[in-house]
């Protein structure tokens, strides 16, 4: 408590992007760190071939569009409304296109990490020691996952992975919030379904 008094209270994204506006690199940098790595996280469950490109992508729009920005959604709700119209705009440029199998090995080595685990390393910070019954159900998870019909992964994605509130992913996704809450009970249903086994 000391601690906070003594250094102050961390500035919110909407005071940071003020800062930003009124010429303080840093706290653009300062939004980067925050938010890098959820909107990779997102991006990836969205289907994105180049998460990181989506990142990159994304702060730039966001200092394109910087004075555009005037505090009237949360930032977080602007910049995963920028992430999240990149994937789309992606998945249209690779429509015919299937991405790589959560299964399948990367980088060509056989015996080499899968997609889904890497994306349970990255998205839960574990290591590679993780035991059987926690790749198998991380498998089976990210198989139902990618099942869902896109609208219910994308609220769910956003819901837990990134954690935005139901009110920000209406707005993110130009939807009513009661359909936002309603694709999340048919999603969550859906995932109690495929891992019954696992519970």
């Amino acid at each position: 408590m000391w601690l906070l008094a003594l250094i102050g209270e961390a500035p919110s994204d909407e005071e940071l992007m003020d800062r930003y506006l009124a010429g303080d690199a840093r706290a653009l940098g300062t939004l980067y760190d925050r938010h890098a790595r959820p909107l990779r996280a997102f991006a990836l469950q969205q289907g994105a071939q180049r998460p990181d490109d989506v990142v990159q992508d994304a702060f730039l729009r966001v200092v394109r569009n910087a004075s555009g920005f005037k505090g009237q959604s949360k930032f977080r709700t602007w910049l995963y409304t920028i992430g999240r119209n990149l994937c789309v705009d992606a998945s249209r440029r690779d429509k015919f296109r299937r991405g790589p199998s959560l299964d399948a090995p990367l980088g060509g080595d056989a015996d080499g990490p899968t997609l889904g685990e890497r994306v349970a390393s990255d998205a839960a910070g574990m290591d590679a020691s993780r035991n059987t019954a926690d790749k198998q159900f991380r498998g089976a998870f990210d198989a139902a996952l990618e099942q869902l019909p896109d609208e219910q992964r994308e609220v769910f994605v956003l819901r837990e992975l990134s954690d935005l509130s139901f009110a920000e992913i209406a707005d993110a996704t130009k939807t009513n919030e009661n359909t936002v809450k309603s694709r999340m009970r048919y999603a969550l249903k859906s995932l109690r379904e495929a891992l019954k086994d696992f519970v």
